[in-house]
């Protein structure tokens, strides 16, 4: 299994809040999707990689 934390990754979820407060990776920090762009500069660090994910149940 990977650990990112001691691969010094970000995991960013980009679901809506409810969908996040049900059920989310631990330590992922929520960016929901239609803010991403105002939220990401000011909540990731730029010289870490950042792991985006969404759970999609289709």
């Amino acid at each position: 299994m990977l650990h990112l934390q001691d691969e010094r990754a970000q995991v960013a979820d980009v679901l809506p809040a409810p969908e996040y407060r049900a059920a989310h990776i631990r330590g992922a920090i929520h960016l929901p999707l239609a803010m991403i762009f105002r939220q990401a500069p000011a909540r990731l660090t730029r010289e870490l990689t950042v792991i985006v994910y969404c759970r999609d149940s289709l």
